[in-house]
Order: C-alpha cells, then sequence, then structure tokens
C-alpha cells in the first residue's frame, strides 16, 4: 500500500513540478499543430514546452488507465504498468531532470492531471498491497 500512496505522491508532485519528454510508443507530434497555449500566469522560463506537456500528459493518461482498467486484476495491473514504465524510461528521466533544474508544467497539464487523479482510488484500493505492483512502483523515479 506504500508504493501506491508513493504514486499518488509522485503524480501529485508531478502536476506541480515535472515535464515530459518524447514517449517512446509514440511518434513526435508537429509542434505547431499540438499543445493548449500557456495561461498567462505560467512564467516560459519555468514551464515546460506545450509539446513536452502533451507527451508527459499522454504518459501519465495511460499510467492512469491501466490503473483503473485492471483494477479488478493486480497481477495485469503490474504486468501493464511495468511496460509502460519500461517503455517510457528516457521520459521519466527528462521529466526528473527538468524537475531538478525548477520547470514546472503549464496550469491546463496540472489541472488534468489533479482531475484525472480521482481514477487511481479504487485501483489503488484494491492492488496497494499487491507485492507485483509495489515492486513496478518502486521503478518511479524520485
Amino acid at each position: 500500500m506504500k508504493r501506491i500512496r508513493v504514486l499518488a505522491v509522485v503524480a501529485i508532485a508531478v502536476t506541480a513540478s515535472v515535464p515530459a519528454a518524447r514517449a517512446a510508443d509514440k511518434p513526435a507530434p508537429d509542434e505547431k499543430k499540438t499543445a493548449a497555449p500557456a495561461k498567462a500566469g505560467d512564467k516560459a522560463e519555468n514551464t515546460v514546452g506545450p509539446v513536452d506537456a502533451d507527451r508527459w500528459l499522454a504518459f501519465f493518461d495511460k499510467f492512469v488507465a491501466y490503473i483503473d482498467a485492471d483494477q479488478n486484476d493486480c497481477d495485469k495491473m503490474a504486468k501493464d504498468l511495468g511496460a509502460h514504465l519500461d517503455a517510457n524510461q528516457a521520459l521519466m528521466a527528462k521529466a526528473k531532470a527538468a524537475s531538478a533544474a525548477g520547470k514546472k508544467l503549464p496550469a491546463a497539464a496540472q489541472q488534468h492531471m489533479m482531475d484525472t487523479l480521482g481514477k487511481l482510488g479504487p485501483g489503488i484500493q484494491k492492488c496497494g498491497s499487491n507485492e507485483k505492483v509495489a515492486a513496478v512502483m518502486s521503478k518511479i523515479p524520485r
């Protein structure tokens, strides 16, 4: 259960301080066609770009979707989350580096993540004590 709580804390921390990188399983989107404009309160020098924010949100949404979809099969959840994390190690490393540099997600991306966190609850409650899920959660960089 502690590892699942760590995920929730990481997800909240990510909304405040983690950017994105190119997801391994997605081609790079055209920067001119994607991403919402920065909000008035976002300072460009402290905010990741819209393409990176979109990539992080795609990663995060898929992560949450696995927890939501697999909430009745913890072993499947562990397998799906593990594969997703393994495929996106470069993304997580870039996000960690940007966070260490003081970069944040744009306000709209932060709000999207906060709105999405509610989907984690049932899966976290059901699989929080599963050893395989806990082992996968340990792969999340701090």
